[in-house]
């Protein structure tokens, strides 16, 4: 059974619900002790978590998930108890957003260009972030896919005539703000990266471990991804990646770390 889910999103950056409704749910969820909520790029739910999950008597760590990019591969990196008010840490996370809102505004104005119902405009009038996230559900609602993960499948992913690749920041700067930030730094879901070979450079530099448990990584994998970390002396980390609709086909509280694994995880952060 799952103790502790580390990483989902809120309505803050691409989730669907705000941060007093999930600790609402995840009070609610059989098991379920306690959770991080890990928006990309984005701190601004975390006070907000924090209170509503001390109201349900849930625990809650503080996160964030950065994109990031080193030796020419995309790094989703996972800050753990970083400080909300650090502003070098959201100073840089602007910057990222403003780089995602961009991108995803250019690429919904190709797409109005093919003759789809959506444009930069929409997206800007929108009250959620500007994001590729958004522009899918947009597509969703006009009719225009079957669901979220089919936009993504045929409009929005690399093989689209109107896809746009990202400009990120280099991982170990982001590992540096994290730790400057009072954090510790996990590589998120690294069985989706051809990244094996980085794990022990990242290491090197000051990374506190790997995401080994999340829902679209498979028993085997997890296991070679905990070898990996006893090998290196890194700490474990794992969740649902939970974000409300069916982007991930996950659900709150359904991946993560049992009770022995989650005080492991306090003790490699620092905070047994």
């Amino acid at each position: 059974m799952v103790f502790a889910d580390l990483h989902m999103h809120s309505s803050a950056s691409d989730g669907t619900f705000d941060a007093a409704h999930i600790a609402d749910l995840a009070a609610k969820t059989e098991g379920l002790h306690t959770i991080s909520i890990t928006d990309h790029d984005s701190l601004a739910a975390l006070e907000d978590a924090r209170l509503s999950c001390a109201m349900h008597d849930v625990g809650f760590v503080p996160g964030v998930e950065i994109t990031t990019r080193h030796a020419g591969r995309a790094v989703h990196m996972l800050g753990y108890f970083v400080d909300a008010n650090s502003s070098a840490l959201a100073g840089f996370l602007d910057e990222n957003r403003r780089r995602r809102a961009e991108r995803a505004c250019k690429m919904a104005d190709l797409l109005h260009d093919q003759g789809y119902p959506v444009c930069a405009e929409d997206l800007l009038a929108s009250e959620e972030t500007p994001n590729r996230p958004l522009l899918a559900r947009l597509l969703l609602q006009r009719g225009c896919v079957s669901s979220v993960d089919d936009a993504f499948k045929r409009l929005l992913g690399s093989s689209s005539p109107c896809y746009i690749d990202a400009v990120y920041p280099e991982t170990i700067e982001a590992m540096r703000l994290i730790a400057e930030a009072g954090g510790c730094s996990f590589v998120a879901h690294p069985a989706r990266y051809r990244i094996v070979d980085l794990i022990a450079r990242f290491a090197h530099e000051g990374m506190t471990g790997l995401e080994a448990y999340h829902t679209m990584q498979s028993p085997a994998q997890s296991a070679e991804l905990v070898e990996i970390t006893h090998d290196l002396g890194l700490g474990v980390s794992g969740g649902s990646d939970w974000h409300g609709d069916d982007v991930h086909r996950a659900q709150l509280g359904g991946c993560g770390l049992d009770e022995g694994q989650y005080r492991a995880f306090l003790t490699a952060c620092g905070r047994a």
